[in-house]
């Protein structure tokens, strides 16, 4: 009979300290409001199209998301944890999801082409004092630290020349010009973090594409693989923080495969990947390097923080040869920026940034290197209503000079948006 009760009250407690060491937490922002503004492109002969928009719309100073995160205590310093994140379009019937991929080269930076736009979902282990891992669709270490040294806490709204996340109102024909200074996700990722350090906290991540296949039949032979990698350093001593971080990624679609069902899609590229046409013809291999570099810092003084930021990308046609595309030719696209951010009121907050930036290229293979430069700047403030709940206002600007080659220069675009956020 003591057995008996030691044994049960043994599972009780057992069955108490589970759920004393497990939560499940529901999070999310609602970003609404008005958003109005105007682009200007100017095509190689001189002929301007001007667009002007006005709209009720969503997301302007935050993407709207619902997400769900829980840990759970293992014991001996170790937790397991998870997260999984929709993104919401709360202005139209459609409540999450989408059909077009933010990032054209890469196709993994914000919207997967589902029916449910899957923001993030991951599941890891943790261990305090040394660090964690996570599998799944995760933020890739440029967007982490982008999103600590932002002055603009990445708000989509034109004139931000290191973060380019309007939605709303865009050059109609931008190259670079819009949503592609960096890759924000990557699907199938393993990450890696450590924890501080004397001040020094390092991120790592390594993705792969769903399907990797490298087919050596005398009928099929060719490549369809994507991959990419990421590594972060970043370090706090006192008021100040700085980082730097670089990722690469890899698309590979060779020659030669066959248009079966089974090898259409790589990551969601599509058919024309690479893949034979009707009538029977090779569309040209597609082999791109694509690498990103950034690097900030923020100084708080007190009364307001100091950001500095830099941003680098090159994308390299690493094997077609033809009149279009020149084996080796490169997209390159550079961009700097400072700002600050500070509480005017104890509810008021506003902030500002400027910055510029240059492309060069892409070329035809008889062509010679064209560039274009840009400038950009973004002000906005937000209201403080509560610790949730804030209204906001916010203006930005971007300009760019005139180039015959790469498409998106010699355009213009301002764009304002006034709403309300509501974090839960």
């Amino acid at each position: 009979m003591k057995k008996s009760l030691l044994a049960l009250a043994a599972m009780t407690a057992f069955a108490g300290a589970a759920q004393a060491q497990s939560s499940v937490t529901v999070y999310g922002i609602l970003d609404v409001g008005y958003a109005g503004g105007k682009a200007t492109d100017t095509s190689a002969t001189g002929v301007k199209t001007v667009t002007n928009v006005s709209q009720f719309g969503q997301s302007q100073e935050s993407s709207s998301r619902l997400g769900f995160k829980g840990t759970e205590d293992l014991g001996g310093g170790s937790s397991a944890f998870f997260t999984v994140e929709l993104g919401l379009n709360p202005e139209s019937a459609n409540i999450s999801g989408g059909s077009v991929p933010f990032d054209k080269w890469q196709q993994t930076s914000n919207n997967p082409g589902s029916a449910v736009d899957n923001r993030q979902s991951f599941a890891g282990l943790k261990k305090n004092g040394i660090g964690q891992f996570a599998f799944g669709r995760q933020y890739t270490v440029i967007f982490q630290e982008a999103a600590k040294t932002d002055p603009t806490q990445l708000a989509n709204v034109q004139g931000n020349v290191i973060y380019q996340g309007s939605t709303t109102i865009k050059p109609a024909a931008g190259s670079m010009q819009y949503g592609e200074s960096f890759t924000n996700r990557a699907d199938n990722a393993l990450t890696a973090g450590t924890d501080t350090f004397a001040g020094f906290q390092g991120n790592a991540f390594y993705a792969l594409a769903n399907t990797n296949l490298t087919d050596t039949g005398a009928a099929n032979t060719g490549n369809q693989n994507w991959n990419g990698y990421g590594l972060n350093a970043n370090y706090t001593w006192h008021n100040l923080y700085a980082t730097v971080a670089y990722q690469s990624f890899k698309t590979q679609v060779n020659n030669g495969i066959n248009a079966s069902a089974a090898n259409l899609s790589i990551n969601g590229a599509g058919p024309t990947g690479g893949q034979l046409t009707a009538a029977g013809a090779l569309i040209p291999a597609v082999q791109i390097s694509d690498k990103q570099t950034y690097v900030a810092g923020t100084y708080d003084f007190g009364i307001l923080k100091a950001y500095a930021q830099w941003i680098g990308r090159k994308i390299q046609n690493d094997y077609t040869s033809t009149v279009a595309t020149a084996a080796g030719a490169q997209l390159n696209r550079t961009a700097q920026a400072i700002g600050v951010r500070s509480y005017i009121t104890p509810t008021i907050e506003a902030y500002g940034q400027l910055g510029n930036g240059k492309w060069t290229g892409p070329v035809a293979a008889t062509g010679t290197p064209a560039s274009a430069s840009f400038v950009g700047w973004q002000v906005g403030s937000n209201y403080y209503l509560s610790k949730r709940t804030n209204l906001y206002a916010i203006y930005g600007s971007t300009n760019t000079s005139q180039s015959t080659v790469i498409a998106g220069s010699g355009a213009s675009a301002n764009q304002y948006a006034v709403g309300l956020r509501h974090t839960f």
